[in-house]
């Protein structure tokens, strides 16, 4: 497996039902009411890092919002634009790395969901991320970070999980945590149509305390931290870890 994985389209393309599945888009849908009565206010001005293929981008759009995403994947974009044309709905659309990606002040709310936040080897990478979200923030932003708590896995963390869909694909998931539980590698098998497609992935994984300590850092002022989008309260149990920073 190379450090930068993610710019590998073939496990776009063999894994994207797997990642992005109907139920998913379905799920987005609620999830940005959620973050718009996370926040208590309605953004105007967000920039979806990591898009994808627009899970969040096609609702925020919907609800009126102006969306900038970003994602590095040209089969993902391509997909979204596809959705984009099909609804007659616009977006700035950008093809670009979230450790370079800047625009000064232009956003209200930036958003880093799914677990997309950290999949870079070098910690000082996902500072550069937080480093230009706060640019990129006005002077009330905020930014939304959704990922899995290394609190949860230490406790929930199953050697092998099996993931049986719709269409009769199978899909089997070895997951690791290694580098002193910093980092989870995960071996996906997916078994479909009677092929087997193998690949592997990696990214950070942080807990609350050590993701909350590294935003103050990056000058963010404030830091809520949540169980989920609906605001519950974090803890061990928890199986997502959701992060509303503020400028």
């Amino acid at each position: 497996m190379t450090a930068d994985w993610y710019f590998d389209e073939k496990l776009w393309k063999e894994f994207y039902g797997c990642m992005f599945s109907p139920a998913q888009f379905v799920v987005a849908e609620e999830q940005v009411k959620q973050i718009a009565a996370l926040i208590g206010r309605e953004p105007v001005r967000v920039l979806d890092l990591a898009c994808g293929p627009g899970r969040h981008t096609l609702p925020m759009l919907r609800a009126g919002y102006h969306v900038t995403a970003v994602d590095t994947s040209p089969f993902l974009m391509n997909d979204l634009m596809s959705r984009l044309d099909s609804e007659s709905l616009h977006a700035d659309v950008v093809h670009a790395d979230m450790r370079s990606f800047q625009r000064n002040s232009a956003f209200d709310l930036a958003v880093c969901l799914w677990s997309s936040f950290g999949y870079f080897e070098a910690v000082d990478d996902d500072r550069k991320v937080m480093d230009n979200v706060y640019k990129s923030l006005d002077d009330h932003g905020q930014f939304i970070i959704d990922t899995v708590g290394k609190e949860y896995m230490l406790r929930q963390l199953e050697p092998v999980h099996v993931r049986e869909f719709d269409d009769g694909a199978v899909l089997f998931e070895r997951p690791q945590l290694i580098n002193n539980c910093s980092r989870i590698i995960n071996d996906w098998t997916l078994v479909r149509d009677g092929k087997v497609y193998r690949t592997q992935f990696s990214h950070t994984v942080y807990s609350a305390v050590e993701l909350q300590d590294r935003l103050f850092d990056a000058g963010f002022t404030s830091v809520a931290i949540y169980g989920d989008l609906d605001g519950s309260e974090f803890d061990a149990d928890s199986d997502r870890l959701v992060v509303v920073a503020g400028k």
